[in-house]
């Protein structure tokens, strides 16, 4: 998949916070916040969603997508004394390779990662807040430890939590029942009878319809569907094409790094 690397981001920076053995700590902060109110925003940050993402949700630290399971998304609000900025949150945990808190070494080191943005930005934003959250959860892999959230690591995520916000990533769809439009986060999804394919980099809207033997008013709510999306999403600014032929479609999927059962596989 393509990426523009001279795309005008939308992020202006990026602040993540932990839970050290003595309390809330700024592990990393590329942002015009100096210390003290990056270590002001984590606080408060970490107070308010610690309430709500209790240390002892997870019984089992082992557990990868248990682990993962807890990650949450919270926001936006303001930045203090930053009126021109608003803050995007997302909660998670990672083990600890060491500590001598008990509570740590069994329930994960919280963290807490703030996106800021100029509030200009916020319908952009926001038009892509469904996806924050199982879009982190893809990027942050490789976060498994506290010692994994180093400069590089988390300067990856900061580049690519950009192109989230971009429009760079071409985001995918299918329609259910009564035309409502479902969007598919992930590389690896079912087979579904149609994919809805937005990217806003080349302007198209491709519609694979991927079951030959699809009825007419299948095809209406499809298309009824794909025109609301374009129209309320993207500003009609996408050229919808449909494309119908197995082989076609394939390809398509294939370009768009997508794997579905039953048509780019076996």
């Amino acid at each position: 998949m393509d990426f523009i690397e001279d795309f005008d981001p939308k992020l202006v920076g990026m602040i993540v916070s932990s839970f050290s053995d003595s309390g809330p700590n700024v592990v990393f902060n590329n942002t015009e916040l100096g210390d003290d109110e990056s270590m002001i925003l984590a606080i408060k940050g970490m107070t308010v969603i610690g309430l709500d993402n209790p240390l002892d949700a997870i019984d089992d630290i082992n557990d990868d997508e248990q682990r993962r399971s807890t990650i949450q998304q919270f926001g936006p609000f303001p930045v203090k004394d930053r009126e021109s900025l608003r803050a995007l949150a997302i909660s998670f945990v990672v083990k600890a390779k060491a500590s001598s808190d008990m509570r740590i070494q069994t329930f994960g080191r919280f963290c807490v990662l703030f996106l800021l943005y100029n509030i200009e930005h916020t319908r952009l934003i926001l038009d892509s807040y469904g996806l924050i959250e199982p879009y982190f959860n893809i990027i942050s892999r490789d976060i498994i430890y506290d010692s994994d959230l180093n400069p590089a690591h988390l300067s990856d995520v900061f580049r690519k939590m950009n192109m989230l916000f971009q429009g760079v990533l071409p985001r995918v769809f299918t329609v259910i029942d009564k035309g409502v439009v479902k969007e598919l986060i992930g590389k690896e999804i079912m087979h579904r009878d149609v994919f809805l394919i937005a990217d806003k980099k080349k302007k198209i809207l491709l519609v694979l319809l991927a079951d030959p033997e699809m009825s007419i008013w299948r095809k209406h709510d499809i298309n009824r569907a794909a025109s609301n999306l374009n129209t309320h999403l993207y500003r009609k600014k996408l050229k919808v094409e449909t494309i119908t032929e197995l082989e076609e479609i394939s390809s398509f999927l294939k370009k768009y790094n997508l794997s579905v059962e039953g048509i780019t596989q076996g």
